[in-house]
This record gives structure tokens, C-alpha cells and sequence, in this order.
């Protein structure tokens, strides 16, 4: 199973650099799991990761209930790009990242 893995400090969301990000696909891959790296201000905090296609189409938001990854809805898989941000929660405050795409067309960005 292929890893996707982002930073997420504070409210930015990036691709982790150091994460080969290239030689995606659409539809290529049936299951790809997103893995996150929060600092120190996300902690205790529910988190939710939210993906959307590039034309708009909202995908089944994903608890990230180990607190570091959640699978990729399929349906994500299978569009040239889709977009990843990440909601939280603790005692009522809500915070949220910027969005992050992805994109599947076989080279990096």
C-alpha cells in the first residue's frame, strides 16, 4: 500500500518533502493511505481530514482516529487531482487548515 505523507503545522498543510509524491495515477491505486505529521498544537484535538476533487465534488471526510492517518477515498483516487485539508476540534474550537492538492498526472509538483 502506497503512503502519502504531509506536515501539518499549526493551520498549513503541505506534502512532506521528503515523500515521493510522483508517479500517480488516476484509478492506478486502489487504496492509499494519507499519513500526517502534527506539531505540538493539534494535539488532543479530534481531527478530521477533508478531500475534494479539483472540480469541486466533496469526498467522505476521513477521521484520522490513530492521530497520524486515514485512507484516501477512493473515489479521490480516480480524478487528476484532489485537494486535502485538515479540520480539528478540542473543547469547542474548531481550527483548519489551507488546502493542499494533489496531483495524479505521473510527474512531480
Amino acid at each position: 500500500m502506497r503512503v502519502l505523507q504531509f506536515i501539518v503545522d499549526g493551520n498549513t498543510i503541505k506534502q512532506d518533502p521528503d515523500c515521493d509524491f510522483t508517479g500517480l495515477f488516476p484509478g492506478a491505486e486502489d487504496q492509499i493511505r494519507a499519513e500526517f505529521t502534527f506539531s505540538k498544537d493539534w494535539q488532543k484535538r479530534v481531527k478530521v481530514a477533508a478531500f475534494w476533487s479539483v472540480m469541486g465534488t466533496e469526498f467522505e471526510p476521513q477521521e484520522i482516529k490513530d492521530g497520524e492517518s486515514c485512507m484516501i477515498p477512493v473515489e479521490a483516487l480516480r480524478k487528476v487531482a484532489f485537494g486535502v485539508q485538515i479540520f480539528g476540534k478540542y473543547r469547542g474550537v474548531k481550527v483548519e487548515t489551507n488546502k493542499v492538492m494533489v496531483y495524479q498526472s505521473g510527474g512531480k509538483r
